[in-house]
Order: C-alpha cells, then structure tokens, then sequence
C-alpha cells in the first residue's frame, strides 16, 4: 500500500445562515410574495440537495453565524490545554464543568484526546440558542445579512485575552454545541423539504438529546510530552502533595530538558520562544508555506477510514496550533495552514478529497441513519482526518455534535440500497474489466485498500433493527474484539 497519494481540494458547498434561517418560518416566506426571499429560498434548497443528496458529496457548509467566531476561539484552544493538563487536574476540572471523556486519558500513547458532554434540547423552545444569538450579535453585516459582532480579543497563542475561558468550559459547551444542533435541526428541515416528509427533523426533536465533543489530536511533541509527564508521574506516584495539589493546566516539564533525536530547537527573533522543529519539517517548510502540496498520508492518520452512524455531524472549522518550547513549559500558536485544507479527508466515488471551507463556517455531515430514513436519497460520507504531512509539530482542534433519532428509533432496510456501496460494487465490476494499465491498477488498490478497513453496512444493518442495535452492531464490528479498527 502506497504511504503518500494525492488528494483532489474540494471547496464544499456553502449556504449562508441569515438564508437557513427563512426555513423557521417556511409558510410565511411561502406566502410573503417576496420575490428575492422566494429566490433565496429556492436557492438555499437547491444547494442543500446539490451538497447532501445522491449525487453529491454529504458535505456542506453554513457561513455567517453570529457570535460562532468568537465562541471557537475561545473553546477550541481549550482542548489542548485539557489534554496536557495533568490528570488529578483535569478530572476535577471536567467534574465542574459537567464534561466527561470518551476516550481513555490515562493510555499515554493516545493520538487524540476527546471532552464530551450531552445536550440536551429543550423543543418547546426551538431555536432559542440561535434566535439569541442574533438578538445578542452587533450590527448587520451587509454582505450576508447576518448579524455579527466583533471577536473578542485573541493573542498570539490561542488564549482568550479577556479571561481565563478554562473556567466558562462547560459555558461554551452548551453554547456554542446547542447553536450548532439547532444548525443541524434547521439543515434537516431543508433536507426534509427536497427529499419529502419531516422524518429527519422529528427524529432529532423527538430524542432531543446530542453529543458535543471537543478533539484534540495530537502533534508529535504533544504526545512526547504526555509520555514524558505520564512517566514522571510514576516515579512520583506516592508523592503526597499530588493529592493536594490545586487546579492548574501547569504542565511539569522537568523531564523535557531537550529535543530528541531527529528534534532541533531555534530561537525566533520576533519573540524569543524556543521552537521545536524536526529536520523533515524544516526540509519540508518552504514547500508548505508555498500551499503547492495536496499530498497526504494514508498511513499515519489521526482518525481512520470510517462513515459516522447517527444522522447528521456538525463540526467547527478546524483550529491547528503549532506547539514549541517556551520558557520551561510548553506553548502553542494558532498558525494558518497556507493551502487551506481543513485535513478532513473524503473518499467519495473512488477518488480521495481533500476538504477546505472557511474558518468562520461549520460543515454538516450525514451518516448513516440519514442516509437509511431518507431510502438512500441522501448520501452519508465516508472520511478520515489526516495528519499534516512535514510538520509533526502541529495539533488539530475541533469541537463537534453529533445529531441522533431515539434508540429505539426502527431502521427500515427493505428495497434500501447505500450510494457508497453501489460505488464500491461498480468500482468492483469496472476494476475486473479494466485495462490494466498503471492509473487503473493504482486505483483499484487504494479503493480496496480504504475499502478493507470498513465493515460493509450489509452486515451492520438488518431489518427491523432499531438505533440502539445498528449503533452496537457498528461499534463492534469497527472496533470490538475481532473488529476491523480494533487497534486503531
């Protein structure tokens, strides 16, 4: 299998937010005789089905929420402060705030760290999180409509200027991950309205419940530093003054005294912080800051190959920070990566994509159970999030909420039949009649090779089986014992 393949930039289909919101109240746009509403409106329901439908690639992009810019600034920058804080810390920090984990925070060898928290939607207030929003958000923004206020003060490493936002963490959870189901529950009702009835929409305001999630995945000094700190720890672990000590992300870095091997350390001028770079990444950095690489890495993903089973995933635009070495403890800084890429990955009718929208917007995801409920008129996406190639000093934040039905919601199958899998069946039949040449043979084994990693939704998914069951029956068969991405 090839380490390295190119990936096509696909710029996903954008709507703007003042233009979902005509969809609160459909009947009134349907009935105001307003040509240049009812336009947009048409709009918006075209580019919706154009984006999530069949044909297109289940990704699409909202712009233009108040107050979004600033509510990702200041809790994006929190997950990887949660992630290297130590884990007395953070355990009685994340009781406080009402947020747990989903991943295992002590496994020092981990490449991601994950904060979770439910939410739960109040439906006899529906879209209150967003309807505040705009009542709180600034002037009118002429471009898009929207209203807007100006992003609360940012310095140079992510940290919020106004105040300490690790003590607003459950705050901004709740916030910012009931704005963004609200998005979801709105982008539902506009797929309901082109593919026919409300199923969408009621399914996830009869469960009314969500799962926010806030990603840290690791840059490669990241996880030197949790080894580091985790082996410290047990040479220490009778020290009694662990068991007094106060909340703090402070981060012991009395056993880092030095890069590793491969690691190099510079001093920049504008600021005086030591840097850690590898010999790859400064080999590597001209052509990166030039943006003319679309290459990724098949084999050191941050997450693998796999589709999300609920019905819809909104996430933020992905922050990336660049760890170093400050003064006896370690620092990150936003940086923009210059070719725009978000390293979201999609694998959509046999070619690898790479995803870029802007850094104000969210993306919306469909998964499965959409995909099922709507009789395959909808297409969920297979994807994978990809390191950065040539910069192992850089970590990926991002904060997401997955939208579900109940689970005991029933998962019709009859006459049911998957976009992905009739691509992987054409590509199958077309790959034994190709004609051999490189570019054929080539594409084949990345096909088979993506392919082999996911369990094939026929044997996930049988008639009658509620959400609970094909959510069991998923996680099992990608990562229960004997599951294809049990070690991943």
């Amino acid at each position: 299998m090839a380490e390295t393949v190119p990936a096509t930039p696909l710029d996903i289909d954008e709507i703007p937010f003042s233009d979902l919101l005509l969809l609160l109240s459909p009947e009134a746009a349907a009935t105001a005789g307003n040509s240049d509403v009812d336009g947009r409106r048409r709009h918006l329901l075209s580019t919706v089905w154009a984006a999530l439908g069949r044909g297109g690639t289940g990704l699409l992009a909202v712009a233009g929420v108040p107050r979004a810019v600033d509510l990702r600034r200041r809790l994006l920058p929190l997950a990887r402060r949660l992630a290297l804080m130590n884990h007395a810390s953070r355990t009685h920090l994340l009781k406080k705030h009402g947020v747990g984990s989903d991943l295992p925070l002590k496994k020092p060898d981990r490449s991601v760290s994950s904060f979770a928290q439910l939410l739960r939607h109040d439906s006899g207030k529906k879209f209150h999180s967003l309807k505040s929003m705009c009542d709180t958000a600034g002037s009118i923004n002429t471009r898009t409509g929207c209203p807007e206020v100006e992003p609360a003060g940012v310095d140079g490493f992510g940290q919020h200027k106004c105040d300490d936002d690790i003590e607003n963490l459950g705050e901004l959870f709740k916030e910012l991950g009931l704005c963004m189901m609200e998005i979801g529950i709105l982008v539902a009702r506009a797929c309901d309205i082109v593919i026919g009835g409300n199923q969408l929409e009621q399914s996830i305001t009869d469960f009314g419940s969500a799962k926010a999630r806030l990603v840290h995945y690791h840059s490669e000094l990241d996880n030197r530093i949790i080894k580091e700190n985790s082996a410290n720890r047990r040479n220490f672990v009778n020290n009694a003054a662990a068991a007094v000590t106060p909340v703090s992300d402070h981060i012991d870095m009395s056993c880092y005294q030095r890069p590793g091997p491969g690691y190099e350390s510079h001093i920049r001028p504008e600021d005086g912080q030591a840097v850690v770079m590898s010999g790859e990444e400064k080999e590597c950095k001209d052509i990166v800051v030039q943006g003319q690489s679309s290459t990724i890495s098949l084999v050191n993903l941050w997450q693998e190959w796999h589709y999300d089973y609920g019905l819809l995933t909104i996430l933020t635009a992905p922050l990336f920070l660049r760890s170093a070495l400050g003064q006896g403890c370690p620092v990150s800084e936003e940086c923009s990566l210059p070719d725009g890429h978000t390293h979201l990955q999609l694998f959509n009718k046999r070619r690898i994509f790479s995803v870029r929208c802007s850094q104000e917007s969210f993306i919306v995801q469909i998964g499965e159970a959409a995909d099922i409920l709507s009789g395959g008129k909808l297409r969920s996406t297979l994807h994978a999030v990809s390191r950065p190639l040539g910069l192992p000093n850089i970590s990926r934040e991002t904060f997401v909420v997955f939208v579900q039905p109940s689970w005991d919601k029933s998962l019709p199958c009859l006459g049911y039949s998957s976009a992905n899998e009739d691509d992987s069946s054409d590509h199958l039949e077309s790959a034994s009649r190709s004609d051999g040449s490189a570019d054929s043979c080539s594409e084949h084994i990345l096909t088979q090779d993506i392919l082999m990693k996911i369990p094939p939704l026929s044997s996930r998914l049988k008639e009658g089986m509620t959400f609970a069951e094909f959510s069991r029956q998923t996680t099992k068969q990608y990562y229960g014992g004997g599951g294809i991405q049990q070690n991943s």
